[in-house]
């Protein structure tokens, strides 16, 4: 085993936290100790600034205090359980968030009027638009004389931003475990499904009864089958619901044309496109057996092996029916977890 390289001291600490982000995966960790090492170095900056007046040397300590909660979190290595529960990532933001808005106040005068509409974007992406404290700074920046009685409202403002961005990075969370836990339920009951119909192929009939083909001669009883023979075999289900998961990726190729990627802390696509696997399977079992059943009206039968294998595939695809709400409702959520869309912004 070959030791790590150590890191050189000619290194700055913003390339020392980086590298120490990339022990672990993760692309957060980058973004959480980078913007921590820019913050850092802002109130650094303002503390030079600001040196003689009383209470910014307390003020900077809590600063770094919280930025270095944030830097462990940001380098430390998080099971399963701190991945579920989003621990480390939620601690990490919510340090990082915190020494934000103390910077707002050690900011000299003159910088704080220059970021000012900074803050006023970051509240505009997460806060309704009546919220009053927002159309406050709003136009205090609008008119371009934000003072150093404005301080208090500045900070307010990113306060409320902030803890709204991290109730609705919760709720994405949330959202993408229940996601997990379906796409884990829903493969256990297809996969029993499918080792049933294996074991056992007349449990779940796939053969059609060759109404077509039995038009044309006197045969009596002839079942046309997806594998190919002229009864149930093991093979039946299975096949079908092979067909049926290449529906499902048909579908989810098609999606990736219109989903919009969007910055949030956790995702979601990787969950949605897995839901769709075991459904395809689910859709395309049970869709044969509603047209085998009869219970389709006029519906004449399954004729041949290609058009119960269309007809698997159909109903794979078709899938996207019942996750298109699953999809929908995923998209309103990181809507409103994500910077990049004011609040209040309707989901495509």
């Amino acid at each position: 085993m070959t030791a790590e390289p150590a890191v050189r001291e000619s290194e700055t600490p913003k390339v020392q936290s980086d590298r120490e982000a990339l022990r672990w995966p993760g692309v957060w960790r980058v973004t959480v100790t980078s913007r921590a090492a820019d913050v850092r170095s802002d109130a650094d900056r303002a503390l030079a600034a600001r040196r003689e007046e009383p209470g910014t040397a307390e003020l900077h300590a809590s600063i770094v205090r919280q930025l270095d909660a944030a830097h462990e979190y940001a380098t430390q290595r998080q099971g399963w359980r701190r991945w579920l529960t989003g621990q480390a990532i939620e601690a990490a933001w919510a340090n990082l968030y915190g020494a934000t808005v103390m910077l707002f106040g050690l900011l000299p005068a003159a910088e704080l009027a220059s970021r000012a509409p900074e803050a006023l974007a970051v509240g505009r992406a997460y806060l309704p638009g009546d919220d009053a404290r927002l159309a406050q700074l709003a136009a205090r920046v609008a008119a371009g004389d934000v003072g150093e009685a404005d301080r208090g409202l500045v900070q307010s403002v990113l306060r409320a931003a902030y803890a709204t961005a991290g109730i609705e990075s919760g709720r994405v969370r949330s959202f993408r475990n229940m996601l997990l836990g379906g796409v884990a339920a829903l493969t256990v009951i297809t996969a029993g499904l499918v080792a049933v119909g294996a074991i056992w192929p007349s449990a779940i009939p796939m053969c059609g009864n060759g109404t077509l083909l039995a038009s044309l001669g006197p045969r009596e009883g002839i079942r046309v089958c997806p594998a190919g023979a002229g009864a149930p075999s093991h093979g039946d289900v299975p096949l079908v619901a092979l067909i049926g998961m290449l529906g499902a990726a048909l579908a989810t190729a098609a999606s990736l044309s219109t989903r919009s990627e969007l910055t949030t802390r956790y995702s979601l696509a990787v969950a949605q496109n897995l839901l769709k696997a075991p459904a395809g399977v689910a859709t395309a079992i049970i869709g044969l057996l509603i047209l085998n059943s009869g219970f389709v009206p006029g519906f004449a039968g399954l004729s041949s092996q290609t058009s119960i294998l269309v007809w698997a595939m159909v109903f794979g695809y078709a899938q996207q029916v019942v996750t298109r709400i699953v999809d929908q409702r995923a998209n309103t959520l990181l809507h409103a977890a994500s910077p990049d869309t004011p609040a209040g912004t309707p989901a495509r």
